[in-house]
This record gives C-alpha cells, sequence and structure tokens, in this order.
C-alpha cells in the first residue's frame, strides 16, 4: 500500500522484498492455488448449493429449519460466485466500460463484498444450532417458543443487520487513475480514504474477530448440547424398560426425522468449527498486526477456508438427511426412484 493525497492505494510497483513471495513464486502461488485449487472448490461449491436451493425449495419451507437451510445454501452459492470473481482478477486486469481496472483491486474489491455471505453464512449456522438446541431440550415447548414462531422474521433482521453493517464500508471505497509504471499505461486502482480505513479497522475487531470468536464459542457448545441429547435418545431407545420410563422417554427420545435433523445441524456446526477457526486466526493478524506483503496471501487463504462450508455441506445432507437424499432422487434420477 502507499498514501497518495490522503488515501491508501494499492502500490503496482512493490519490490520483492515488500512481498512475502519473489515475482515468480507469487505468480506461481496466484495460479495454482487461488485460480485452479480455491476455484475448484468454488465450482463445486455453486453446484451443489443449486443442488441444495432446488432439493429444499421442492422439500418446501413452512418448517423454519428447512427455510434456514436454504437461506444458508443460497448464502454459500454467493459466496462461491464471488470469490470465483474476485480470483479472476488475479489472470491480470480487466475492464469495465472501456475502462482498465487493476486486477488486485478487482481481487479485493469482491473480497470485501463476499465477506458479507461469509458472515451471514456465520449467523445462520449459530441460529440453526441454537434453534436444534431448543427443539432437544424443550421438544414439547418447542413449537411454540419464540424461535420456532419468528423463524423468518429472524433471519430477515440477521440480513438487514449485516447489509446495514457492510454498506458504509462499500460506499467509501474507490477506484482512482493512477499510473501503473509495469505496464506503462493508466489503470483504475482501489484507493482507500481514512474513513474506510478507520470502518475496515473496526469490522474487522468486532465483526471478524470478536463476534466470530464468540459465534464460534456458541456453536461448539450448541454441538456438545446436540451430540449429548442424540446420546441419551439412542440409550432411551435401546432400553428395554419402555414402560417404566415412559414418561423420561417422551422428554428424551426423538423421533428417526429429528435425530436426523439434529445430527446434520450437529455435522454442520463441526464443519463449521474446522472452516472457522483457522479464518478467525488470520482476522486476528489483520487486527494485531501489520501484514504488509502478507496482506494478498492471507486474502487468498481465507476465501480458500471460507469456500470449504459451503463445499462439503452436500455430503452432509445427502449422508444423513433420508427426505434430502429421496428429493434429489426424485429430481435428478427418477429412474432409480421406479426401481426401489
Amino acid at each position: 500500500m502507499e498514501k497518495q493525497n490522503g488515501s491508501l492505494h494499492l502500490n503496482l510497483t512493490a519490490s520483492a522484498k515488500e512481498n512475502f513471495f519473489s515475482d515468480e513464486e507469487q505468480v506461481l502461488f496466484d495460479f495454482w492455488f487461488s485460480l485452479v485449487v480455491t476455484n475448484c472448490l468454488n465450482v463445486w461449491s455453486c453446484l451443489s448449493n443449486i443442488i441444495n436451493v432446488i432439493v429444499f425449495s421442492k422439500q418446501g419451507v413452512k418448517k423454519g429449519v428447512n427455510f434456514t437451510l436454504l437461506c444458508l445454501s443460497y448464502s454459500d452459492l454467493m459466496g462461491a460466485l464471488l470469490t470465483i470473481i474476485a480470483t479472476a482478477g488475479l489472470a491480470g486486469d480487466g475492464y469495465i466500460m472501456s475502462k482498465r481496472i487493476d486486477g488486485k483491486s478487482i481481487f479485493i474489491f469482491f473480497t470485501w463484498i463476499g465477506c458479507i455471505f461469509v458472515d451471514l453464512s456465520t449467523a445462520l449456522t449459530v441460529f440453526i444450532s441454537i434453534e436444534r438446541c431448543t427443539c432437544v431440550t424443550r421438544p414439547l415447548h418447542y413449537n411454540s417458543s419464540f424461535l420456532a414462531l419468528h423463524t423468518r422474521g429472524i433471519i430477515v433482521v440477521i440480513i438487514v443487520f449485516l447489509f446495514a453493517n457492510y454498506l458504509p464500508l462499500w460506499t467509501t471505497l474507490q477506484f482512482d487513475e493512477v499510473f501503473n509504471r509495469n505496464t506503462n499505461s493508466y489503470v483504475f486502482v482501489i484507493s482507500f480514504s481514512g474513513t474506510n480505513v478507520q470502518l475496515q479497522q473496526c469490522n474487522d475487531y468486532f465483526f471478524c474477530t470478536c463476534l466470530a470468536s464468540v459465534a464460534l464459542i456458541c456453536v461448539f457448545v450448541c454441538a456438545i448440547i446436540m451430540y449429548r441429547a442424540l446420546n441419551k435418545s439412542s440409550r432411551v431407545r435401546q432400553s428395554t424398560h419402555t414402560t417404566t420410563k415412559k414418561n423420561n422417554a417422551q422428554l428424551t427420545v426423538l423421533s428417526t426425522r429429528e435425530r436426523q435433523v439434529v445430527k446434520t445441524v450437529f455435522l454442520l456446526a463441526c464443519l463449521y468449527m474446522v472452516s472457522a477457526t483457522p479464518r478467525i486466526w488470520f482476522c486476528w493478524a489483520f487486527v494485531l498486526d501489520d501484514v504488509g506483503g502478507l496482506y494478498l496471501l492471507l486474502i487468498a487463504f481465507y476465501n480458500f477456508i471460507s469456500t470449504t462450508y459451503g463445499a462439503f455441506s452436500f455430503f452432509i445432507y445427502y449422508n444423513f438427511n433420508s427426505s434430502y437424499r429421496t428429493i434429489l432422487f426424485q429430481i435428478f434420477l427418477p429412474t432409480h426412484r421406479n426401481k426401489q
């Protein structure tokens, strides 16, 4: 970064000493890791989440859990699409309305836009984890609980809150035309005003680190509760003293469908924890220290790790949700359904 006219610009002519890699190594890293490996994962994430959207829409969204999973699939789909657009900037400069845009600026700009969907997926995972915990701990009162009755309203509030948080960041970003000595031409490069830098620092600290850490702890606690509930339900089901434990069974035994839903959400929570932990470490690195030449490198790893959550959720739905599999076969493999 370099400062010009009170704003921070990307330094298009940074020497190799200011970067983590040499120029040749940076090109190889951008190509193989960001353009090939990350985008292979992104393409699969897009395809799998399109399938998720179709299946959950077919199942119907009257039940709150289906509506939340549908929103989660849309969020993961948008995150993967924006990451594909962002990484395309690493292949070179782009053109918008005959204006040449610096490739690294495209990478940073669309990564920032995609952050809202990473945060949305986090918020939805926390919400559905808490909602399932309420279901397994208070099954007789769940249908009349606030979470069950106001699922859609809560999700709308979450979405509005996140967009309201990121709107000032997006509106204070700007592109300035600067001269690139490497290409001997003028190019539009992203710039950060003092206001934008302060907003980024606040967002990194409160949302990407503090709230993300709280969300991780919350999901971890919910995962433990769901795991214990599943074990308790299994023990009650296997008990031979069902008559003497009738009252207890009514409170602890989950139906087959409920067990599948809880197991699905439990595994989603575990997958989220695996993908979120290193992402939070990267965010703390941004907050605690000037990462300098590591900035674009950390963003590349951030994009990759953020995509893993949406890319692997399909396998959880397929393996642990029989209703999901049934509808999937009905839509894409009708001959398989006829044979059964």
